[in-house]
C-alpha cells in the first residue's frame, strides 16, 4: 500500500480482510499504518524512482494507492512500468490529473468545465478574454492549496506568484470562476460501463476551496444526476478508462453543471465510510478490488432504497493554535468521533490540518439538509 496516513487505514484494513501480508510506505513512520503494518518501507513516494526501485526489490503482488495525488501518480508510473493490474496508463493519468491537460481535454471534447485560458506568467497584462471574477490554481495541487479568486487583473500578479509556490511542477491554470452548489460523484467502473454510482452534496465553511462538510444521500435533482452521469461516461469512453474508481468534483446552478476535476485515487478525509454508513456498501472493497485482480462485484442499486441520511464533518480552523479539547452539540440520532489530534497538538490552519473527523447520522432528510452546511458552528474548540 503507497501511504501511510489515517485516511489510509480503511483500505489497509480491507486488504487486511483478504488474508494479505501489508506491507506499507510512506516516510512519516508515525503515521497510523505503520503500526499496523505487516512491513514498513519509509520512503518518500512522491519520488517515483524511489518507490519503483523499491517495488522492483520487493516483487509485490500488488500496488494499491492510497488517498493523495503523489501516491497515485508514483504508483500509476511504477505500474506502467512493472506491470501491475488496476491502472490506466500514466498518460491518461496525467490528463485527469494535470489542471490545465485536464482541461485542454475537456475543451476538445466538450465537456462542460469552465472556461480557462493558458499565459504564462509573463503574459498577465495582455487581455485575458475571460470574465471577473477568475480563479488561479496550480495545476498539480489538492485541497484547494494555492488556489486564489481574483476580481480584477490587478490580482493576477500576487495569485500567480502563489499558485507557482505551491506547485511542484511551477505551472498554474487561469478559469473562469462558476458560482453554484459543490457536490461530488463516485462512479464504479467496469468494462468502459459505469456499474455503481454515488452522489454527495459537498461544502466549504472554513477554507474557501477544501470541503469539510458533505452529506449522502445527495439532494440534487434527478435530471441533473442523470446528465452528469452521461458527461462522465463519455469521459469514461473517451479515455478508455480502467475498471475502477472515477471520483469528480462539480458544480451546479440550477440545470447547468461543470465538472471541476476528477481523479481515480480514492478521496480523503474516510469520505467512502460516509457512504458506507449510508448505503450499507462497502466502498473501500469497491476501490481496492481492481487492484487486487479482482472483478467489481454485482450490486442491488434500487433507488427505492431507503438509505440512512448521514453527514461528514472535518474539524479545521482559521488561524493555528494549540488544542486543549473539543466538545460538539450536532442535532443527530448519533454521532461518531475519529480524532487527529491529541490534547496538546498544534493545529495548523486550514487546508494544512484537520482535528477531527465526525459522522452523523440524521433523524430524516430534512434535518440533514438543515444541518450539514452548518456543521461547524455545532462545534466548540477550547484551547490553552
Amino acid at each position: 500500500m503507497v501511504g501511510s496516513s489515517f485516511s489510509a487505514a480503511p483500505i489497509f484494513f480491507a486488504l487486511k480482510s483478504q488474508n494479505m501480508h501489508v506491507s506499507v510506505c510512506g516516510n512519516d513512520r508515525t503515521d497510523p499504518c505503520h503500526q499496523y503494518a505487516d512491513a514498513s518501507y519509509f520512503i518518500d513516494y512522491s519520488n517515483p524512482d524511489a518507490l519503483i526501485s523499491l517495488i522492483a526489490q520487493e516483487k509485490f503482488d500488488f500496488i494499491v494507492p492510497s488517498c493523495n495525488d503523489y501516491a497515485y501518480m508514483s504508483s500509476t508510473l511504477a505500474a506502467e512500468r512493472l506491470t501491475y493490474p488496476g491502472f490506466d496508463a500514466y498518460e491518461v493519468a496525467l490528463t485527469l490529473y494535470n489542471k490545465r491537460l485536464f482541461r485542454i481535454f475537456t475543451q476538445q471534447y466538450q465537456l462542460p468545465t469552465p472556461k480557462f485560458l493558458q499565459i504564462n506568467a509573463n503574459e498577465i497584462n495582455k487581455s485575458l478574454a475571460l470574465n471577473f471574477p477568475l480563479l488561479v490554481k496550480p495545476v498539480d495541487s489538492f485541497s484547494g492549496r494555492g488556489v486564489t479568486k481574483v476580481n480584477s487583473i490587478n490580482e493576477l500578479t500576487e495569485a500567480i506568484a502563489l499558485a507557482l509556490k505551491s506547485s511542484r511542477s511551477e505551472e498554474f491554470v487561469v478559469e473562469e470562476f462558476v458560482e453554484g452548489e459543490l457536490h461530488s460523484h463516485s462512479a464504479f467502473i467496469q468494462d468502459g460501463k459505469i456499474i455503481t454510482e454515488f452522489f454527495a452534496d459537498e461544502f466549504c465553511t472554513v477554507y474557501p476551496y477544501q470541503v469539510n462538510c458533505s452529506n449522502h444521500p445527495s439532494l440534487l435533482k434527478t435530471a441533473v444526476k442523470q446528465a452528469v452521469a452521461l458527461a462522465i461516461q463519455k469521459l469514461v469512453s473517451l479515455l478508455k478508462l480502467s475498471d475502477g474508481l472515477l471520483h469528480t468534483q462539480f458544480i451546479v446552478n440550477q440545470n447547468q453543471f461543470w465538472i471541476i476535476e476528477c481523479m481515480r485515487r480514492c478521496p480523503g478525509d474516510l469520505y467512502g465510510k460516509m457512504i458506507t454508513l449510508s448505503t450499507d456498501i462497502d466502498y473501500i472493497d469497491l476501490y481496492i478490488k481492481p487492484f487486487i485482480n479482482q472483478k467489481l462485484p454485482d450490486i442491488n442499486q434500487d433507488q427505492s432504497l431507503k438509505y440512512k441520511v448521514i453527514g461528514r464533518h472535518t474539524i479545521s480552523v482559521v488561524e493555528q493554535t494549540a488544542i486543549f479539547s473539543f466538545s460538539c452539540n450536532i442535532p443527530s440520532k448519533q454521532t461518531q468521533i475519529v480524532p487527529l489530534k491529541s490534547s496538546g497538538e498544534l493545529l495548523r490552519a486550514a487546508p494544512y490540518d484537520k482535528l477531527a473527523i465526525l459522522f452523523i447520522e440524521y433523524l430524516h432528510q430534512q434535518q440533514m439538509q438543515e444541518v450539514t452546511v452548518n456543521l461547524d458552528q455545532f462545534v466548540s474548540i477550547q484551547t490553552h
